[in-house]
């Protein structure tokens, strides 16, 4: 386990050597899966969009220079919190971003309290980042499961959708979601008729959809993420499963779409943060970003350049960036405003913004290889996050 940590830091440190913290330098560090399930939605390309976001503030604020290192966590709690602490430690890193999963999320969050640097938690959907488990060092920008499993889902029991059969990825993301998404079919009248929990990277999810098949349902919710989510909506269709139920899959990202492809994947009804293609700013930063990446972003590396804008614009208030607690209380002072993520961060260090429900076109109403989503209806960010005096966040 050590030989592979120090190896992701080798191959995966981009710009600075082993430096000790100071007052000169700005150090944001970028843990995320490179190589792993998430890549696609994370990985290189929320690297890529945290370089265009300190390309965009001339790479120094306060005549201090910005740099930028990364590495990949391998999903993996004690590989992310090795890393971390030698960033912390040795490498003078001010704010750690990302973190792809809830378990890597949660563990990042508590290192960096103890630190008292920054967190940007940017892929982790748990709640708990903002709850019982809040931290005064950290903003939450990430898209949580409160946010999936109340939006989407009221939509498909309003038009008909009473029947439910959960697919359930096994860790913290799926069990909070599990338990959300049963409250609210039951409390909108629906029924939850099965269901079943799969292990992260499961290959083969034949026996589970079969499963929903016996039971009757009308919908099958998709509560898993990255390859587990293509892999089981691809294997769903190929049962034909569609021709009866309803596709919903609230963590649904455009890498999903892409990996699928519209035919495959046309139909399936998803939250969704951001979307390239919903403004003339969306569009903007993604052709810069295609330039890069050779396609467009997902709505999490959108967040990874507006998380780092936002807290850059918070520095350049401040004599001395190296109170990470300090620099935490200045973003929540200002409005956020980058890109189409318009809104407040609150105390408990939740952003609040919009989110889109769309559904994923057909192949004849796509009009290019990215134009992937319809978007049908807008959830307002003070009704799609957790009430705030319902967290449970103590701080």
């Amino acid at each position: 386990m050590i030989r592979k940590t120090a190896a992701a830091l080798a191959v995966l440190t981009a710009l600075t050597g082993p430096l000790m913290a100071d007052e000169n330098t700005i150090r944001i560090g970028v843990l995320t899966d490179m190589s792993g399930p998430f890549a696609d939605i994370v990985g290189q390309g929320a690297v890529e969009s945290v370089r265009l976001a300190v390309a965009d503030a001339s790479g120094k604020v306060n005549s201090k220079p910005i740099e930028i290192i990364f590495a990949d966590h391998q999903n993996k709690p004690d590989v992310a919190l090795s890393i971390l602490r030698q960033w912390y430690e040795e490498r003078g890193v001010d704010v750690a971003m990302e973190f792809t999963t809830s378990t890597v999320g949660l563990a990042a969050q508590a290192l960096t309290r103890s630190a008292n640097k920054v967190a940007l938690p940017l892929g982790p959907a748990t709640s708990d980042l903002y709850g019982a488990k809040c931290s005064p060092n950290s903003v939450v920008w990430g898209m949580d499961n409160y946010a999936f499993g109340n939006a989407a889902p009221k939509v498909v029991v309003k038009r008909g959708g009473d029947k439910w059969f959960l697919l359930v990825t096994d860790y913290t993301f799926g069990h909070q979601l599990q338990e959300l998404v049963t409250n609210l079919v039951t409390s909108e009248g629906g029924k939850i008729v099965g269901a079943v929990r799969h292990p992260l990277g499961t290959p083969d999810f034949s026996t589970y959809l079969l499963q929903a098949q016996s039971l009757g349902a009308n919908v099958i919710t998709f509560i898993n993420s990255g390859n587990d989510m293509s892999t089981s909506i691809k294997q769903a269709r190929e049962f034909g499963l569609h021709a009866k139920m309803q596709f919903v899959a609230p963590a649904f990202q455009i890498p999903n779409a892409l990996a699928l492809g519209l035919t495959v994947g046309q139909g399936v009804i998803v939250t969704n943060s951001v979307y390239w293609d919903q403004s003339d700013v969306t569009r903007a930063f993604s052709k810069r970003f295609e330039e890069k990446m050779k396609k467009v972003p997902s709505e999490n590396q959108f967040m990874a350049y507006a998380a780092t804008q936002h807290y850059l614009k918070a520095v350049s208030q401040m004599k001395s960036h190296t109170d990470g607690k300090a620099v935490v209380e200045e973003m929540k002072k200002l409005p956020v405003s980058v890109l189409d993520f318009k809104g407040r961060i609150r105390k408990d260090g939740r952003v609040i913004y919009d989110l889109n429900i769309a559904s994923v076109k057909a192949p004849s109403e796509s009009v290019g290889p990215f134009d992937v989503y319809k978007l049908s209806g807008k959830v307002s960010g003070e009704e799609g996050f957790v009430p705030e005096g319902k967290t449970g966040c103590t701080f």
